[in-house]
C-alpha cells in the first residue's frame, strides 16, 4: 500500500506548498548527513532520501491539481457572471476554452443555451450534466423547471392550434358533442337575398297574367 506523501513529510493533507518545501528541505538535510554512515544506518538513510524525493514530487503534483480545480471553478463562475450580464458571446468564447468538460461545464453551457432561447439544446446539456453527476440537486431542480416549462409550452401550442382549426372550420365552441357556428351572418344575408329575388320573379309573372303580387312594385 502506497504511503501518504504528506505523512512521509510529517504534514497534514491540507498543507501549503511552502510547508511542503520547508519540511522536505529539513528532512533531506537530516538524512543526507546519515547516508554516509556505515552499515545499515547509511543504507536506511539512503532509502529514506529516495522516499522523501518521491513524496515531495507527489505532494507538488497534488498541490498543482488542487490549484487547477480551484482555477476551473473560478473561470466557470466568471462565465456565469457573463451570462447574467447578457454577454452570451463572451461567455461562450470563455467556456469553449475550459477543460475538462465535466458536469458543471455542461450545466453552464445549458445556461447559455437557455438565455439564447435554445431550449431543446439546453435540456440536452442538462441531461449530460445529470448523467455525469446524478445526485446534484441544482441540476435536478433546473432540469425539472425546464422540462415543466417545455411541457406547458407544448400544451399551449396544441390548444392554440385547435382553436385556430375551429375558427377555420367556422365553429367557435362545442358543448355536449355539438358545435355552435361562430358567425352565420353571411348565410342569413344570402337567404334574405334569395327570398327577395324569388318574390320579385313571382310578381313579374303575376303582372304578365294580369295580376299583382306586390302592389308597390
Amino acid at each position: 500500500m502506497q504511503k501518504d506523501p504528506y505523512l512521509i513529510l510529517g504534514l497534514q493533507s491540507d498543507a501549503t506548498q511552502q510547508q511542503v518545501e520547508d519540511a522536505y528541505r529539513a528532512l533531506r538535510k537530516e538524512y543526507e548527513e546519515k547516508c554516509f554512515a556505515e552499515g545499515e544506518e547509511g543504507a536506511r538513510a539512503a532509502r529514506k532520501l529516495t522516499e522523501l524525493d518521491q513524496a515531495y514530487r507527489d505532494c507538488l503534483e497534488d498541490l498543482q491539481s488542487r490549484v487547477k480545480i480551484s482555477d476551473f471553478g473560478n473561470v466557470l463562475g466568471h462565465v456565469e457572471d457573463l451570462v447574467k450580464q447578457g454577454k452570451l458571446d463572451d461567455a461562450q468564447d470563455a467556456l469553449d476554452k475550459i477543460e475538462p468538460r465535466d458536469a458543471e461545464w455542461h450545466y453552464v453551457q445549458a445556461l447559455i443555451y437557455y438565455r439564447r432561447n435554445w431550449h431543446t439544446e439546453s435540456k440536452n446539456q442538462l441531461e449530460i450534466a445529470l448523467a455525469l453527476d446524478p445526485p446534484n440537486a441544482k441540476y435536478q431542480r433546473t432540469y425539472k423547471r425546464l422540462t415543466d416549462m417545455l411541457s406547458g409550452a407544448g400544451q399551449g401550442a396544441s390548444q392554440g392550434a385547435g382553436q385556430q382549426q375551429q375558427a377555420r372550420s367556422g365553429y367557435a365552441d362545442t358543448r355536449g358533442g355539438y358545435s355552435r357556428p361562430a358567425d352565420r351572418g353571411a348565410d342569413n344575408l344570402n337567404a334574405c337575398c334569395n327570398t327577395c329575388s324569388t318574390l320579385i320573379c313571382c310578381d313579374c309573372c303575376c303582372e304578365c297574367m294580369g295580376g299583382d303580387l306586390i302592389p308597390c312594385c
